[in-house]
């Protein structure tokens, strides 16, 4: 499936049918509970985890309380979606509940009791009433200008259910019910660089992007713009499924900031960073060279995706220095991953290859989304890192912070092939200068 907002081309894969498989690491790691690999309708693997969390209950149809500001606009029955304001029942600062890039510190249970706390109320709605712009979603598009978190009440047309909803691009979200009508019980002060941007119906949906970012609008908050239409030429604006806007921000950022960094010289000597976070390790290794980017996970058993495997796997992705076509096979993380490190390359004004790993320890089982791999990568690339003058020694250090199997690895790596296999012309050389 592929759609545009302007300049701005949105993939996602179709979902496939067929026989009906058991669950396994080779299926559900490039699947990730969305395309159905499986023959399902549905991911046993995040039905299992949703049954062993608890949501906090809601019994009552009215809720008043203050929005970080948060929406989401759902996917199924594109283009008609669900969409709606994301509201828990506490009245005052409730900005952390909504901001993924003030979450690295957290615990993650913690992260989960601000989501799970936060009502989903939705109504339907047509992907094209951003063009027409009816009352209703001009007033959740102020709201998502807003600089502070908004109050408001909600009326439900039902007590909100009691199941959470778990992916693994967007944040985690609490009970939903259908919206029969909300109302603000505060003012609210709007972001001028947003409200710019709404302005200018001229102004591409990327390009529009590019410059918030540029102007340090935070990616979650562009994220819910972009998904209200609220960017792009008149014409074109559409309301954006949350788990799709979320991947073209990364996606659409990162690739401009790309283009910005084939002007920068390489690298010197090779850096390597390691970080350990919540039974995840992560390296990235940059290197001299023309821009390169590769992204691989380790799912080791009884994690999310291979939860009843009985040996670890790894799948990856890559690209070279013309970038890729195709949508990247490990879905958001792929390019959450290639933000985080094109950021730090630009900030450097450096170019380089880059080599990015993650390994997934026993008893993560539960989707928490995609700025979890972002905001981690962004945190690790503030750490100080080890630089050395070859490859061997990079690689040595590595293999000594991970446990995955060093060949089994190789052989699911491009860059590593490249590093071990690949003759140089220096190689050559040598050999006749000898």
């Amino acid at each position: 499936m592929e759609f545009e907002v302007d300049d701005l081309k949105i993939n996602y894969p179709n979902i496939s049918k067929g026989r009906i498989l058991e669950p396994s690491a080779s299926i559900c790691i490039p699947c990730r509970g969305v395309r159905y690999l499986c023959g399902r309708s549905y991911c046993p693997l995040i039905l299992k985890t949703t049954k062993l969390i608890r949501t906090i209950e809601l019994r009552k149809r009215v809720i008043q309380g203050s929005s970080p500001p948060a929406v989401f606009v759902g996917r199924f029955g594109y283009p008609k979606v669900r969409i709606g304001p994301l509201l828990p029942s506490l009245l005052g600062d409730t900005s952390r509940y909504d901001f993924p890039e003030g979450w690295s510190a957290l615990r993650l249970e913690d992260i989960l009791n601000f989501r799970f706390s936060m009502v989903r109320s939705y109504k339907f709605a047509s992907i094209e009433e951003a063009r027409i712009e009816p009352n209703w979603l001009q007033s959740l598009q102020e709201m998502v200008a807003s600089r502070n978190p908004v109050d408001m009440e909600v009326k439900l047309a039902s007590i909100p259910s009691n199941k959470p909803l778990l992916d693994d691009v967007v944040e985690p979200l609490g009970p939903s019910a259908r919206l029969e009508h909300f109302t603000f019980l505060s003012n609210f002060k709007i972001d001028d660089r947003v409200e710019k941007a709404y302005y200018d119906r001229d102004l591409k949906a990327g390009e529009a992007l590019f410059k918030l970012y540029l102007e340090n609008v935070e990616i979650s908050r562009l994220s819910k713009i972009l998904s209200l239409g609220m960017l792009g030429t008149r014409k074109n604006r559409k309301l954006v499924p949350t788990r799709w806007s979320i991947t073209a921000v990364d996606d659409t950022v990162s690739k401009k900031l790309v283009e910005r960094i084939k002007d920068f010289e390489t690298i010197d000597n090779i850096r390597v960073f390691y970080i350990e976070k919540h039974l995840n390790r992560f390296v990235v290794m940059l290197f001299p060279s023309k821009w390169l980017y590769e992204w691989i996970e380790c799912w080791y058993p009884q994690t999310t995706w291979n939860l009843y495997g009985q040996e670890p796997e790894a799948e990856g992705d890559y690209e070279g220095y013309s970038g890729r076509k195709e949508y990247a096979s490990l879905g958001g993380c792929y390019y959450a991953v290639r933000l985080a490190i094109a950021e730090y390359l630009y900030k450097e004004k450096k170019q380089a290859g880059a080599l990015a790993i993650r390994e997934i320890l026993p008893g993560f089982i539960t989707s928490i989304g995609v700025w979890f791999v972002r905001e981690s990568i962004r945190d690790l690339l503030k750490q100080k890192y080890i630089e050395v003058d070859n490859y061997t020694g990079a690689l040595d250090y590595i293999f000594s912070k991970l446990k995955f199997n060093r060949n089994k690895l190789i052989e699911k790596s491009k860059i590593l092939k490249y590093i071990y296999f690949q003759k140089k012309i220096e190689d050559y050389l040598d050999k006749f200068n000898t």
